[in-house]
This record gives C-alpha cells, sequence and structure tokens, in this order.
C-alpha cells in the first residue's frame, strides 16, 4: 500500500468518524425526551436538569387555510425554546389530544372531519400520570402548559392536585397559564393594528402556521380569507410566538428556584 492510499484512508475514516460523532453529538444535546435514550435523560438529571415541561396541544379543525394539528405544531416548537432557553429543563412530547366538543351529539369542532375529542375527565388522567411518571424518575418541577383554550382549567386543576399530593416529597407541580397572557400580547398586538376583535384568532393561527414554516406546509393560502391574508405573516406570527416563550420562561423562572 502506497502513501497516497494509505492517506485516503486515513482521511475517509476519519471524515466517517467526525460524522458520527456530530451526529450522536446532536441526539444527546436535543431537549426532547422523546429524542433521547434513557441514559441520556439519566445522566441529564443528574447533571441537574430537573425541570419537565409538558405542553397540551389539540387535533381539530380551524376552517380550509389552517392544518388541524397547528396546536400541536405551535406546542411543540414552544416546548423545545422553552426548555432550550431555561437550560435546566427537558421536554416530553406535547399531548395532542383535547377537549373539542361532543363526538356522538357532534357539538363543537366534533363537526368537522378530522377532529379529535378527548373528554375532560381522560386528559385530567393523562395529564396527572405524565406528572408522576416525570416526578417518580427525579424529576423535581414539572410544568405544565396548554396551547388550546378549552384545556387551561383542567390542567390547572390536575397540576394543583399533583402538586399537592407530592411537595413533602420535593416535587413540584406547576400550572403557567402561558395561553392567556400569550394571548393578551397578540391581541395587543392587533388592536394597535385596529384588527377587529372577531378577526384576531384567525390572523393569530395563521400567522404562527406562516411562522413555523418558510414553505407555507401548515396553511392553504387560496383558502384564507382576503382581509385574514392582507394582516398574517411569519414575521407577525413570530411576534406572537416569541410573546409566549417570554412568558414561560419568566414565569417559570420565577416560580422554579
Amino acid at each position: 500500500m502506497n502513501t497516497l492510499t494509505r492517506l485516503i484512508k486515513i482521511l475517509v475514516c476519519s471524515s466517517s468518524f467526525l460524522w458520527v460523532a456530530s451526529v450522536v453529538s446532536a441526539q444527546s444535546t436535543s431537549v426532547m425526551i422523546d429524542e433521547l435514550t434513557t441514559n441520556e435523560v439519566q445522566a441529564a438529571l443528574d447533571a441537574g436538569m430537573t425541570t419537565a415541561i409538558y405542553y397540551v396541544g389539540g387535533t381539530h379543525q380551524s376552517g380550509p387555510a389552517v392544518v388541524l394539528g397547528k396546536h400541536n405544531l405551535l406546542a411543540a416548537h414552544l416546548s423545545r425554546r422553552v426548555a432550550e432557553i431555561l437550560g435546566n429543563a427537558l421536554a416530553y412530547p406535547p399531548n395532542p389530544y383535547a377537549p373539542a366538543g361532543d363526538p356522538i351529539a357532534k357539538t363543537g369542532h366534533m363537526r368537522f372531519a378530522g377532529t379529535v375529542s378527548m373528554s375532560a375527565e381522560t386528559l385530567a388522567a393523562v395529564s396527572r400520570d405524565i406528572a408522576i411518571s416525570a416526578l417518580a424518575v427525579g424529576f423535581t418541577h414539572v410544568i405544565m402548559l396548554g396551547d388550546h383554550g378549552e384545556t387551561q382549567e383542567i390542567i390547572k386543576e390536575v397540576a394543583g392536585s399533583v402538586d399537592a399530593e407530592w411537595r413533602s416529597r420535593g416535587g413540584r407541580v406547576i400550572f403557567i397559564p402561558v395561553y392567556d397572557e400569550g394571548e393578551g400580547r397578540m391581541r395587543e398586538i392587533l388592536t394597535a393594528r385596529n384588527v377587529p376583535n372577531n378577526r384576531m384568532t384567525p390572523i393569530d393561527d395563521a400567522a404562527e402556521m406562516m411562522a413555523l414554516d418558510s414553505s407555507n406546509r401548515w396553511i392553504r393560502a387560496e383558502h384564507l380569507p382576503q382581509d385574514i391574508a392582507a394582516v398574517a405573516s411569519g414575521e407577525l406570527g413570530q411576534q406572537f410566538i416569541d410573546g409566549k416563550v417570554e412568558v414561560a420562561v419568566a414565569r417559570i423562572r420565577e416560580l422554579v428556584q
């Protein structure tokens, strides 16, 4: 084997090693629990990453222009960003289902194809189990947040109940009203633009989906009403998203010492 051949083999092996190392590093530094191995989660807990983020999304219709999973797409994005900024947190995969009407009586969003409605009782039970699972493996704080209006009181009640049970054991479960406070910021921004109250939510939905993906995979632009299309933009949606992140991080830092 001549010198040139040996050199080429060394370079190829070195490049392969660096590529594998970069992939492993990228995997192990994620803040999303479902992207980590159990060993990586344990190592993170041992290193002091003992705050767990639990976000509730929702799967329901939002008209012909916005995908049914808007809450879940946003909840996943928010979970990741909040955990990354906090620096001592990991995030569970968002719960994709929430109350959305009676499926048998076809009330609320259940009048429309694709909607999934989880009863309040089931959501409470699932949320409780997730919180207890997190506390049982070593998280000291579980933060509950929701991106769907009908989930707020449910997870707030669950958080209070589990917190009362686990506080004496060193575990805390805290509900953060990021939905209400984030919505408040969104309405302030749109009020300054003279947007009527009844058009704020459709603009919010469309703009946030535009911000999450500039190629607009989550929007059917041809179906956006003209008044919504004239205001909604990725830039505006980013303002709404950043507001929610700022609220969540500030409240968590205030409550988790």
